[in-house]
């Protein structure tokens, strides 16, 4: 029977019923309108939704009560986000044990049986037909990443991120008509040691002890804390506990490093670090013990930490807890080149040992860790709208972590504030949630058929001008960096000039005015570049710079550099104000 050939719809009327249960959850009655709102709009007739199958039509079952209801039971093994679809007989069904599969179960049928796609929230395919007939099939899908996260513009928007089955906190609301997400608990995502556990303003004067010591001296400015004194242990293990408790329902709770580089250098954290070969020797005994404590009370939740810049080397010895995860931080690699064959590093990252290769790290650590989760950097922090060529290696990186036993994504980009992100952002975050899902996806199909469903004629020109630009970086044998500077030797006037080029053509191609728009948003990159390069105070760099500031807020444009609005980051570009960060130049 699964060879059956069944019509949905044809030119007269629909001939599908959706049944959902009448005890169905908030996500699977959102699953079940969504199905029939793109199958109306697909068919031109409407779909009705009922608690009851219908014998003379096709009946497609939403949600695991549904489908129980009609004799299908799923596997067992689909996790939360996994889902089987089947279409055998006279009925489809689709499902997971936990709702949010059911909805991506949902949105994989309108893409992959009946053409629909979602390229960003606002470009989708949805194909028009005046019948449609489908064939069997089975399905059963359970994601390779477990944790799919991205802080990207496009991603922030949730209807939209559960069309990508996304799961991050960032993405995904607490309101589980999209699916819910998966939880780290509030004030615990990242750099929680002395943000929130331990907090100099409250401690440093009574117990300086309790922080780093660095040259001799305690510090209280930009501190970290000293792992090795009992005393921190027992007060950062006692506030944790009281955390969890409040918080029934996250999962995940991160004891990390803060954001700078002064680890301490006492003699005890000294020597357990020189012991361990790395820093993250004192860090890691130190939250295995937290995580003892916290197993005895909560066994289902898992403690998370950072091996970032100074503590991305693994350590030799001590092993991660079984509810211990380690995310490994990729911020100062090239992104140019495949993390499985570049080992090169910036060399302006103020990180200090780069006797070691990423690739080597994270080979160590899946030696010293069951549980990897990979924090990875898919823009340029610095210029957020300067062409940023890592198109290349996106998948296959996502691909390189899934090889080494990474279960975990947090892709930064330029986060959920950036009002459109960056260049390219769009198709960057289409790219992402495709193989974080899959890495195995074939990227070339994803990105023809994206630039052509957005640029229409253009869609050459396009990808002409995002492979001009790989191949300048390429060709001048050059690396490329999340905080790329305009002073690299591939970025040429000439390059510019190229670039250009292929834009005032494919604005000859544009089809429409809604597509011409598309592109001219698009070439703000390449405007953005020349600004770049043309003396700063000059006269001609100030006219261009006004031109930019009008059309880059007109589309709503707010940020150009990293946490900076984009008057502030104007004022730096005309030479009005000192950037204030060591990456900008």
């Amino acid at each position: 029977m699964m060879n059956q050939t069944l019509t949905l719809w044809n030119k007269k009327s629909s001939n599908t019923t959706i049944v959902l249960a009448a005890d169905a959850c908030e996500t699977e009655i959102y699953a079940a309108k969504e199905l029939s709102s793109y199958l109306t709009r697909m068919a031109g007739h409407p779909f009705i939704i009922s608690d009851r199958k219908c014998e003379d039509m096709v009946n497609i079952f939403v949600g695991i009560s549904a489908c129980k209801t009609d004799g299908f039971i799923p596997d067992n093994d689909l996790t939360d986000d996994g889902f089987m679809m089947i279409c055998k007989e006279n009925a489809i069904y689709i499902t997971g044990t936990h709702e949010r599969g059911t909805l991506f179960g949902i949105y994989e049928f309108l893409e992959e049986k009946l053409g629909c796609r979602f390229f960003s929230p606002e470009v989708e395919v949805v194909p028009q037909h005046s019948e449609m007939e489908i064939e069997g099939f089975e399905v059963k899908q359970v994601p390779m990443i477990e944790y799919r996260s991205a802080n990207m513009y496009q991603l922030a928007n949730p209807v939209y991120a559960a069309k990508r089955k996304i799961n991050g906190r960032i993405n995904a609301p607490t309101n589980k008509r999209y699916r819910g997400r998966t939880d780290y608990g509030d004030k615990y995502f990242v750099h929680s040691l002395t943000h929130h556990l331990l907090n100099p303003d409250d401690y440093f004067d009574e117990h300086p002890e309790y922080f780093s010591e660095i040259n001799g001296e305690r510090i209280r400015e930009k501190t970290q804390l000293c792992l090795t004194n009992p005393d921190v242990l027992k007060l950062v293990t006692k506030q944790v506990l009281e955390d969890i408790r409040q918080q029934p329902d996250a999962k995940i709770f991160s004891i990390s490093q803060q954001d700078n580089y002064n680890g301490c250098t006492c003699a005890k954290c000294r020597a357990l670090d020189e012991y361990e070969g790395s820093q993250s020797g004192s860090l890691l005994h130190f939250v295995n013990a937290v995580a003892e404590e916290v197993e005895k009370e909560f066994p289902d939740v898992i403690i998370d930490t950072l091996a970032y810049q100074y503590t991305r080397r693994p350590p030799k010895h001590v092993r991660a807890r079984k509810n211990v995860c380690v995310r490994l931080c990729t911020i100062e690699c090239c992104f140019v080149h495949p993390l499985s064959e570049c080992t090169v590093d910036d060399p302006d990252a103020p990180r200090k040992d780069y006797s070691q290769s990423f690739r080597d790290d994270i080979i160590g650590w899946g030696k010293q860790c069951d549980n990897i989760y990979i924090w990875d950097y898919v823009t340029n922090f610095s210029h957020f709208w300067m062409p940023h060529p890592n198109f290349h290696v996106l998948a296959e990186n996502i691909r390189f972590f899934y090889e080494n036993n990474v279960r975990g994504l947090f892709e930064q980009g330029s986060g959920p504030n950036a009002v459109c992100g960056g260049e390219m952002n769009d198709l960057r975050a289409y790219i992402l949630s495709k193989a974080m899902w899959d890495p195995y996806c074939d990227v070339k199909k994803l990105r023809t058929e994206f630039l052509a469903a957005v640029y229409g004629d253009a869609a050459g020109c396009i990808n002409e001008y995002l492979e001009t630009v790989y191949q300048a970086v390429i060709d001048a044998k050059c690396h490329l960096y999340c905080f790329n500077h305009p002073d690299k030797p591939w970025h040429k006037i000439e390059l510019v000039e190229r670039c250009e080029e292929i834009f005032a053509e494919a604005k000859k191609l544009a089809a429409n005015d809604e597509i011409l728009e598309r592109i001219k948003f698009q070439e703000l990159a390449v405007r953005y570049l020349r600004i770049l390069l043309t003396p700063k105070g000059s006269q001609e760099r100030n006219a261009l710079l006004d031109t930019f500031e009008t059309d880059a807020k007109s589309y709503g444009i707010n940020m150009l550099y990293e946490r900076q609005q984009i008057d502030e980051s104007l004022s730096i570009l005309r030479g009005q104000t000192d950037p204030g960060y060591w990456w900008a130049k």
